[in-house]
């Protein structure tokens, strides 16, 4: 099974099919995921299904290519912008080329700028019945209500387990890169792609749980400070990897589950941190996250979360 065949596993492309056979499929669709690739893959079976039913290998590789004359992928590059909509307005009333209907995949459209959101709504009211759009968003956020109003929305939830394992079989890895993937992963396949070809996640989730076990004195700041030193220019994904760990370590307190990640010693963080404690840290961790993003120097958010981290350590009972 390759991996447009895993994305058609999903109940939002099985909610399109469906739509699609009865002919019920609305002409303007706003695809929600956090994964790029995902959306990416989505893209491509979305259009395949509406230009050929999935019936002919050549135009689903010509689609997935980007290379078919009547589905169009935009922006090229980067933000939507106002040219990006005169494209789409120029061509949508040309009779299509090879199909029977035209596509237009708008992506990364959260990012587009409101002029282009502006000069694209009448075409979404009005959308001619041989042309259909898919805008795909990261999130939510930064798209106008009168867009979203406009648009069947689709939400891509994660692969399920099966289809997960069957994605991550086709890596020639050992089990513990496999279950660091699977818990960074969250069943996105972008994020467990790069979780199974970055050597780095496993190296910096190897690290979290050492710091979290270990950093409980002033004795050990400089220690793990200059370790995550070393991994400034992945400070971000360092940040996330804490707040994930984090994010387990309250689930299993909360609800006392049993650890599902075998390689990953959750097991060893039980009594390490308070309730209390690990919600103080994921909220410090949501504000590290946003002076990374300001460009705040790495030092200073690096000894942040150490000193924090040290403080929680010593807060439980």
């Amino acid at each position: 099974m390759d991996r447009l065949d895993l994305i058609k596993t999903t109940k939002a492309y099985q909610s399109v099919a469906d739509d699609y056979h009865k002919q019920k499929l609305p002409h303007c669709n706003l695809l929600v995921s956090p994964d790029l690739m995902s959306r990416e893959l989505f893209a491509t079976a979305f259009a395949s299904l509406v230009v050929c039913d999935d019936k002919n290998s050549v135009v689903m590789q010509n689609i997935a290519k980007k290379i078919h004359p009547d589905v169009y992928f935009l922006p090229k590059s980067g933000t939507l912008k106002v040219e990006d909509v005169e494209v789409v307005l120029d061509r949508i009333n040309y009779f299509p080329m090879e199909a029977d209907v035209k596509v237009f995949v708008l992506s990364n459209f959260s990012s587009a700028t409101t002029q282009a959101q502006n000069k694209l709504l009448k075409t979404l009211e009005e959308t001619p019945p041989n042309v259909y759009f898919l805008l795909c968003s990261e999130k939510d956020d930064g798209i106008l209500p009168t867009i979203k109003s406009r648009c069947r929305r689709l939400e891509l939830e994660p692969l399920s387990e099966s289809a997960l394992n069957i994605f991550m079989a086709d890596y020639n890895t050992d089990e513990k890169t496999i279950e660091v993937a699977n818990f960074f992963g969250r069943g996105e396949m972008g994020r467990t792609d790069f979780a199974l070809t970055n050597k780095v996640v496993g190296e910096l989730v190897d690290l979290a749980f050492d710091i979290l076990k270990k950093c409980k004195s002033s004795s050990n700041l400089l220690e793990y400070a200059v370790k995550l030193l070393k991994y400034k220019d992945n400070l971000a994904l360092f940040l996330q990897i804490y707040s994930d760990i984090l994010g387990e370590m309250l689930r299993l307190q909360i609800l006392d589950e049993k650890n599902n990640f075998a390689k990953l010693d959750f097991d060893s963080l039980k009594n390490e941190l308070s309730t209390d404690a690990i919600l103080i840290l994921i909220a410090r961790l949501t504000r590290l996250t946003e002076m990374l993003q300001r460009a705040c120097h790495s030092t200073l958010i690096i000894d942040d979360l150490l000193i924090e981290t040290c403080k929680c350590a010593n807060m439980k009972s």
